[in-house]
């Protein structure tokens, strides 16, 4: 019932906004929809902050991945292999490497809406960190890190991401959707990393 209610305002918007601006509707009520599904605490999720004053939020996310440091890090350090160990990343491909840095184009899901970008990253052996910055994209800028914390025994691994995304146009979602779209973003990396090393 509630897809066909959504199906006509699409066809009655239609002349006024033409196909695409329907695509556009019909995104935002999946975008709705999917959103449900990170409400609330995510159990990959052991530390958030999701703060959004005007256009930035600020993002601080921690999960913990029961491996050690260097084998987590193996994996980060092959991003270009997501899309082999996630549903969600449609495509991951490595554009260039130069010295520590790599750039890729992603295609990936996000609260059942496909989206676009290119990002550079910048590897840092000694520190386990990985700083990201778009180079491309429509939605958002986002300027951040992947950081790896090793637990006092050794054998598991904080993995820490902190950003600020920088919306580029007015979205028409609320700030809750879209700390769901953020949670489920990193929620799919961690689980990548985790079936790229085999633990569960």
């Amino acid at each position: 019932m509630r897809m066909t209610k959504y199906f006509l305002i699409c066809l009655t918007l239609v002349a006024v906004v033409g196909t695409s601006g329907c695509d556009m509707i019909m995104g935002y009520f999946r975008a709705q929809s999917a959103a449900t599904k990170w409400e609330g605490a995510v159990a990959e999720i052991v530390f958030e902050r999701l703060e959004k004053d005007g256009k930035v939020f600020d993002v601080e996310m921690h999960s913990r991945i029961d491996a050690p440091v260097d084998k987590v890090w193996a994996a980060m350090k092959q991003p270009e292999k997501l899309a082999d160990f996630s549903e969600q990343y449609k495509k991951s491909k490595l554009l260039k490497e130069e010295g520590n840095k790599k750039q890729l184009e992603l295609h990936v899901l996000a609260l059942d809406n496909l989206q676009q970008f290119t990002v550079e990253l910048a590897f840092d052996e000694a520190a386990k960190k990985v700083v990201i910055s778009t180079i491309q994209s429509t939605l958002a800028d986002i300027s951040g890190s992947y950081e790896l914390k090793p637990s006092p025994d050794g054998l598991k691994t904080l993995y820490i991401y902190k950003a600020t995304q920088t919306d580029k146009i007015a979205l028409p979602i609320s700030v809750d959707v879209q700390r769901s779209g953020l949670k489920e973003a990193f929620v799919n990396q961690v689980r990548a990393i985790k079936k790229q090393i085999g633990v569960s």
